[in-house]
């Protein structure tokens, strides 16, 4: 009766495994006919995510490097600010030309939707290919895993249906000895479906109207080549490595939009940091490919309380 019971169950285990087999290869040589006549994108936009400056992300910027993008950078969403002015000393410290480091505002801590708000915004133009690469540590132990969390794992999961935009994992493993380097894991993620992506979120969602001058310009009706002011919270801070030319950029946002301000000879203002809420005057034009105003004048309405050391509490 063992016999009895047990063959059909097999059976019936082994056709429905076949059958997942055969439906995986139908999806896949239909996907790859779709994908190989898709119209191939202008340009490509590579985005290192980073959490702090150690080997793991070290490894990542070395891999990023390499892939010879139209457009490079790494991001870091500002969950600490004490830990953010950190990185940003360190990485003026760094050595490397034309890496900048875009420190973006994340006031709800929420990293996956944060993520998919920087993909939709580089990607929003349907002519920029995204590669997001995200280091990651392995370990060897298991109880070692068990202690850290797994937020690349959700950061991933959350980009998985934006359009071009591919996610990659680039592993460092602790404990090993290293005599030749291990080649990234690549976890390629295209999404199927078709569509625009639109920007949404809390950019401004502590910034209230009342706070902004009566007489500003919205930032959505912002006319090029015409001087206007426009007003708005700091939400982006780019951050460049001494041996790059220096400029300070940041991305200023109203309830209408965004807009980048550059500030050229200068890589830092006092004041003029993530949650600032300040006053620009200038001309828009562009810079890189986005709109911007450059050298304006400007008048800091309110700023956050500067970042300390908590260590000392």
């Amino acid at each position: 009766w063992v016999i009895m019971l047990l063959v059909p169950i097999m059976v019936y285990g082994l056709v429905r495994l076949n059958r997942a087999y055969e439906a995986e290869d139908h999806e896949l040589h239909e996907d790859a006919q779709e994908l190989a006549r898709a119209r191939t994108l202008r340009t490509h936009s590579v985005v290192v995510l980073v959490d702090s400056l150690d080997a793991a992300t070290a490894r990542a910027l070395q891999y990023a490097r390499t892939l010879t993008p139209d457009d490079l950078r790494a991001v870091h969403f500002d969950l600490d600010s004490w830990k953010t002015s950190l990185l940003e000393q360190a990485w003026r410290d760094l050595g490397f030309t034309r890496f900048p480091l875009d420190v973006v505002e994340c006031p709800d801590r929420r990293m996956p939707r944060a993520a998919l708000e920087l993909a939709a915004e580089i990607t929003g133009d349907d002519e920029t290919e995204l590669t997001i690469l995200i280091p990651r540590r392995e370990y060897t132990k298991v109880w070692h895993r068990l202690l850290h969390d797994r937020s690349s794992d959700a950061v991933a999961a959350a980009l998985n249906n934006m359009p071009h935009c591919n996610v990659t994992i680039v592993p460092y493993h602790l404990g090993e000895q290293r005599t030749v380097p291990t080649a990234p894991v690549v976890q390629a993620k295209v999404a199927a479906t078709n569509g625009k992506a639109v920007r949404t979120g809390p950019a401004t969602a502590n910034l209230s109207s009342a706070l902004l001058p009566e007489t500003r310009t919205r930032i959505a009706d912002l006319a090029s080549r015409q001087r206007m002011t426009v007003a708005g919270r700091v939400r982006a801070i780019r951050v460049q490595p001494w041996a790059g030319n220096p400029a300070l950029e940041c991305t200023l946002a109203d309830e209408t939009g965004s807009v980048t301000v550059v500030f050229f000879g200068r890589r830092e203002i006092g004041g003029v940091r993530l949650g600032t809420i300040m006053t620009i005057t200038g001309v828009a034009g562009e810079h890189h490919g986005m709109r911007a105003i450059l050298n304006p004048e400007y008048v800091i309405i309110s700023a956050p309380v500067a970042p300390t050391d908590p260590g000392k509490h």
